[in-house]
């Protein structure tokens, strides 16, 4: 049996709670939600199972948290890209889309939202909301600040950035059996990326913006 001594300070809680998510990361990645569990997590971590506890009440909240930890890295390579060069609608999409490419994983673990968030307590879907709050107010902000759009052509864009959140791990990575049973049945699908394609449908989003000219 692990012996377990409680974390004291700010420091130590945080350390343990980011060791315990990306525990879940690890297993996540390897066998999806349903192979997440207090005991696979304490088998990769340096407490027992009933020590998570402590620090998370159900396994959905150590995946919220997990999603909230890709989200805002994702987040701030938006913000890191387009900080500085050209405005251009074309740049804005690529660099969201190649943003996006880096952070497949935040993707797959969008497929499992509601999941998540059906077993979390409400404390870490506001915490993740919170940061999604964010993003839209800085993209807003950047779309107001650097294309000529409308607020339907704006609010179109955002609602279709959100369906490739959902959607865009699926699309992408198909297994043997549906790539066959699509063949089969004589549907019509061309494999794709996922940089390829947010890239296609982003720049189909914002087919109506236009950038505002920069005087010196």
């Amino acid at each position: 049996m692990k012996d377990f001594v409680r974390a004291s300070t700010e420091e130590q809680i945080a350390d343990r709670r980011e060791e315990i998510i990306s525990a879940c990361e690890e297993i996540y990645l390897a066998g999806g939600y349903d192979a997440v569990t207090f005991k696979a997590i304490s088998e990769k971590t340096s407490f027992s199972r009933p020590s998570i506890y402590n620090y998370f009440d159900t396994k959905e909240e150590v995946m919220m948290d997990l999603l909230t930890r890709y989200f805002v890295g994702w987040l701030d390579g938006i913000k890191g890209g387009l900080s500085s060069g050209d405005v251009s609608r074309e740049r804005f999409c690529r660099i969201i889309s190649e943003v996006s490419a880096e952070h497949e994983n935040m993707f797959l673990l969008f497929t499992d939202l509601k999941l998540i968030e059906d077993g979390s307590g409400i404390s870490h879907i506001i915490a993740f909301k919170g940061h999604f709050r964010e993003f839209i107010e800085y993209i807003c902000g950047f779309m107001d600040a650097n294309f000529h759009a409308s607020e339907q052509s704006r609010e179109g864009f955002l609602e279709g950035l959100m369906m490739l959140f959902y959607g865009s791990y699926p699309h992408t990575h198909l297994s043997d059996k549906q790539t066959a049973a699509m063949e089969a049945a004589g549907v019509p699908y061309a494999p794709t990326d996922l940089r390829t394609l947010f890239y296609r449908q982003l720049m189909l989003f914002t087919s109506s913006f236009r950038s505002m000219r920069r005087h010196p």
